[in-house]
């Protein structure tokens, strides 16, 4: 059995509504997939509901945008209790998610490449969160660029003109609210960090340790061969689960594939159940506490 722990639909930035990327996931052959929306749950009630009548088992995450010593990384939880602190500050997120378009439409404005929401929601759909995949799609179609790519690299990247930052966690704070939350955390595609050698990536991850890291994301779609050794390396070395997925998106990442990472083909079910098990005991030392 296979299965990818690292997905996004049209709750956070991908493509794919929940229900179509549950049907994708059994076209393809998948037993289990995490629906990790940035920084919301938005999709897991129509993912759970397509999963129950697909057989296919879906794990309910997130992935949490987190600011470190001048460097952005993302977090995965797995197994994530709705009724959690973390929900209500995923809401906070939202808002302050908000208020940063609007500073990108102005930008964008004040550049001369003006758009209007209705046409960045035609990508996001109805109820999903606006991010900068969706804009960077609506560029597209108004001629400003021609591929996501350049969108980023001209306009939307951190430093460049139409670029507005947004509200992170701390990775400290990012562990504490999926641990209170009864969930696993996993460090996310570490190596996609830009400007960051392997032992400066080493020396954040023992302080991540130090605050409770569970996981690193050791088998990813987008991985060099190198970058995969050295994420195998860290996880034996340092004991952590090592989790992996294709951190699938749909049209604004078209050569990720569902259910393929660098391996070739997708992640072992085998390391799904080692994440339960972590889970459990994290639960378990929660519930042992007077």
């Amino acid at each position: 059995m296979a299965v990818d722990l690292h997905a996004h639909t049209t709750a956070s930035d991908g493509s794919l509504s929940p229900r179509e990327l549950v049907n994708l996931a059994r076209e393809i052959g998948l037993s289990a997939v995490a629906i990790t929306d940035h920084d919301t749950i938005a999709g897991w009630d129509e993912a759970v509901e397509a999963g129950d009548a697909l057989g296919i088992e879906i794990v309910p995450g997130v992935e949490l945008s987190t600011a470190y010593e001048g460097g952005r990384f993302h977090l995965l939880g797995y197994y994530i209790d709705r009724h959690s602190t973390l929900i209500e500050t995923l809401k906070e997120i939202q808002t302050a998610r908000a208020n940063r378009n609007h500073v990108i439409f102005d930008n964008l404005r004040a550049l001369g490449l003006p758009l209007e929401e209705k046409e960045v929601r035609a990508f996001a759909g109805p109820t999903g969160q606006l991010g900068r995949p969706h804009f960077a799609q609506a560029m597209i179609a108004r001629g400003y660029v021609t591929t996501t790519q350049e969108a980023f690299d001209r306009y939307l990247a951190d430093g460049k003109p139409a670029y507005a930052p947004k509200a992170v966690l701390t990775p400290q704070e990012a562990i504490a609210y999926i641990h209170e939350a009864g969930g696993v955390a996993s460090w996310a595609h570490p190596l996609r960090s830009k400007n960051l050698t392997f032992p400066d990536l080493e020396a954040r991850l023992q302080d991540w340790i130090g605050w409770g890291l569970d996981g690193l994301e050791v088998v990813y779609s987008q991985y060099t061969p190198d970058e995969a050794e050295w994420a195998t390396k860290m996880q034996q070395q340092y004991g952590l689960l090592g989790t992996g997925g294709s951190d699938f998106h749909g049209r604004s990442k078209p050569t990720v594939k569902l259910g393929v990472t660098n391996t070739g083909g997708p992640v072992a079910d085998s390391v799904l159940h080692q994440v339960k098990a972590r889970c459990d005991a994290i639960r378990a030392s929660q519930h042992s506490k007077p």
